[in-house]
């Protein structure tokens, strides 16, 4: 019997990005023109290493039927849920924190197994979170750390998981 052939993998250092994009017309078919547009904020380098979350839960429906001995399952409700942490400077130049300005409306576009220097481009493969921005919290300092925000960003919409960017205007 042959050894099954090992799929291989992308390492995460180095090939994400985290885009602020403040309107898509599509959120199912996002256009290179609107990840590039004015007002699209990258946010990566400004997150800190955990700073990152976006969570997925999906529940579970339990069903059965008549004399069947196994209970059947089926998916429910999923929720999506996203926050971030961030480095923060304490000044009026903070980049994060301007652009995650509480109220606002907007959507958090994740790109993986890419490298973050590569442009945005036709066929890549990315999440779009329809978001409002929540408040803004101090994560409490500790000795050899950096100072720190949170922010709870509400997702407003439903997510589109791993859809192709395509070109156009």
């Amino acid at each position: 019997m042959a050894l099954e052939e090992v799929q291989p993998g992308v390492a995460a250092d180095g090939n994400g990005l985290v885009l602020w994009v403040p309107a898509i017309a599509d959120p199912s078919a996002p256009k290179v023109s609107e990840l590039t547009a004015a007002g699209v904020e990258k946010l990566t380098y400004g997150l800190t290493p955990d700073g990152f979350a976006h969570d997925t839960s999906v529940a579970t429906i339990t069903s059965g039927r008549y004399t069947l001995a196994q209970a059947l399952e089926l998916d429910g409700v999923i929720t999506d849920t996203v926050e971030v942490k961030y480095v923060w400077e304490g000044t009026e130049d903070d980049g994060v924190r301007n652009v995650l300005t509480p109220g606002t409306k907007g959507f958090i576009v994740k790109r993986m197994a890419v490298p973050n220097a590569t442009a945005i481009a036709a066929a890549q493969m990315v999440t779009v979170i329809p978001v409002q921005c929540s408040i803004q919290r101090d994560v409490p300092p500790a000795a050899n750390t950096e100072l720190q925000k949170i922010q709870k960003l509400n997702v407003v919409g439903e997510v589109q998981r791993d859809v192709a960017v395509v070109a156009g205007p």
